[in-house]
C-alpha cells in the first residue's frame, strides 16, 4: 500500500460510464434495490424527488417537516420551496434520529419525518414508524445514500409514506432521482419529457467522462469525432474540479440550494435512466464493501481520527466511508488541495439549533466523507488511505 502521495493524483469522485458498468456478475452478491420496488418512478434528481412526495403528501398551510440536524442543504430547500415550516431534530451516535427528543419535544404541528439512512448504511426503523402512526406523521425515508440494503427493519425504503433515492451516487449517471409513494393524497403528476438538446448533452457529457479515465474500450475510436464536436461547440476544455477553499457560511440563496421546480417535474434523461436500469449491480455492491472494509482496517487505531463505523454489514452497499476526524479543518483543505475524493456536510441550514444530546452538528465538523464508490480502483483507494496517513504524520 505505498502510493505515492507526493503529488495530486485524478481519482474520479463518482462512478465512471462506460461499457464495464453492464458486464455480467452472476456470481456476486445481491441486495434489495429501491429500483426494484413497485411503484418506483424516475425523477429529474434527489432534490427533486423530495420536493415530488412532498407534493403528493398535501400537506395543509402551516404543517411542519422535520429533518435531522445533520444534512444536505438539499434536503432542506424543497420544503422551504414548497413554504411549508421547516424544524430540525437530533440524532443519536448510531444515525437514527433521537426517539427521546421526538417523543417529548416535537412540536405539535409536525407533519412529516424526514429520516435518512446516512452513509449507505440501513438504519432499523420500526420504532420510528411506530412513533409516527402513534402521532399522526408521516416518514420520509431519505435513501440517497442507500440505494440498495436492508437492516433489521427490513429492506431500505420499505417503511417510508415517501422513500427517495438519487441514481449518481450508485449508478454512472449525471443525472437523476428516484421517487416511491405508497398511498399518495394526490397522484404525483406526469413528468415532462427531456428535449433532445438535453438528451444529447448528457450523452456525451457521459462519453467524455468514461474517455477521461480510460472506460470506453474499443468504443474510443468512434467517440474521438464526437467530443471534438463537442468541445468545438463548448469553445472551451472542461474545467477540473476546483480544490479552492469553500465559502466559510453556506448562502441559502446559491444555486447549490436554489430549487428549479420546473427542472423538478422533468423526467430524467435517458442516458441516467440507462445507467440505472442496465447497471450490473453485483459489481457496485462488491467493490464498494470491499473499499469501505479496507479504509476501515487501515484507517483504525490511528492517532487523531478514527472510523466512525468500522464495522460494514454485509447487507449494505455503502456511499461513502465516514472517517472522523479531530482536528478535521486543516485535514479536510489539506486532503482537497491534494485531489482526494472527500466531501463534508459543514453548510447546515441557517438555524438549526443546539440540541442536548446532538451529534449532528458535531458529525457536520468531524465526521469527512470519503468516496468509495465501484470505480475507484484498489490503487486508487490505496493512494487516499495513504494520504491520510502521510497527512496525520505530517
Amino acid at each position: 500500500m505505498n502510493a505515492d502521495v507526493s503529488s495530486p493524483r485524478e481519482v474520479p469522485r463518482n462512478p465512471v460510464p462506460g461499457p464495464h458498468n453492464w458486464q455480467a456478475d452472476a456470481s456476486a452478491q445481491t441486495l434489495p434495490c429501491l429500483l426494484d420496488q413497485p411503484g418506483a418512478l424516475l425523477t429529474s434528481s434527489g432534490r427533486a424527488a423530495i420536493l415530488l412526495g412532498l407534493e403528493s403528501l398535501a400537506l395543509a398551510p402551516g404543517q411542519r417537516v422535520l429533518v435531522p440536524s445533520y444534512h444536505c442543504p438539499t434536503m432542506v430547500s424543497p420544503v422551504l420551496t414548497l413554504g411549508h415550516e421547516l424544524g430540525f431534530y437530533p440524532i443519536d451516535a448510531d444515525g437514527r434520529p433521537s426517539l427521546a427528543w421526538l417523543e417529548q419535544q416535537a412540536p405539535a404541528d409536525t407533519r412529516v419525518l424526514c429520516v435518512a439512512h446516512f452513509f449507505g448504511l440501513p438504519l432499523d426503523l420500526r420504532d420510528l414508524r411506530a412513533w409516527c402512526q402513534r402521532r399522526g406523521v408521516l416518514m420520509l425515508e431519505d435513501c440517497a445514500h442507500a440505494m440498495f440494503g436492508q437492516g433489521a427493519g427490513g429492506a431500505v425504503g420499505a417503511l417510508g409514506d415517501v422513500a427517495i433515492a438519487s441514481l449518481p451516487k450508485f449508478f454512472a449517471a449525471q443525472d437523476g432521482g428516484l421517487l416511491l409513494v405508497r398511498q399518495p393524497a394526490r397522484p404525483v403528476a406526469a413528468l415532462q419529457a427531456v428535449g433532445w438538446k438535453s438528451q444529447l448533452k448528457a450523452s456525451l457529457d457521459a462519453v467524455e467522462i468514461s474517455a477521461r479515465y480510460g472506460r470506453l474500450g474499443h468504443w474510443g475510436l468512434w467517440a474521438r469525432p464526437l467530443l471534438a464536436l463537442k468541445g468545438l461547440l463548448r469553445g472551451r476544455r472542461p474545467v477540473a474540479p476546483s480544490s479552492a477553499p469553500q465559502p466559510a457560511q453556506f448562502d441559502p440563496a446559491s444555486d447549490y440550494a436554489r430549487i428549479d421546480v420546473k427542472l423538478c417535474h422533468r423526467a430524467p434523461t435517458r442516458a441516467a435512466t440507462r445507467a440505472a436500469l442496465q447497471t450490473s449491480r453485483g459489481r457496485v455492491i462488491a467493490r464498494r464493501q470491499q473499499h469501505y472494509r479496507a479504509m476501515a482496517q487501515a484507517l483504525a487505531h490511528q492517532a487523531g481520527m478514527r472510523p466512525l463505523f468500522p464495522a460494514l454489514s454485509e447487507h449494505s452497499a455503502p456511499y461513502v466511508f465516514p472517517l472522523w476526524v479531530d482536528d478535521p479543518d486543516p485535514a479536510y483543505q489539506a486532503l482537497r488541495t491534494l485531489g482526494v475524493p472527500v466531501s463534508r456536510w459543514d453548510w447546515l441550514w441557517p438555524g438549526v439549533p443546539d440540541l442536548a444530546g446532538d451529534q449532528g452538528k458535531i458529525w457536520s465538523r468531524h465526521v469527512l466523507q470519503l468516496h468509495c464508490h465501484q470505480d475507484m480502483s484498489d490503487e486508487d483507494r490505496n493512494w487516499v488511505i495513504n494520504a491520510l496517513l502521510t497527512y496525520r504524520k505530517s
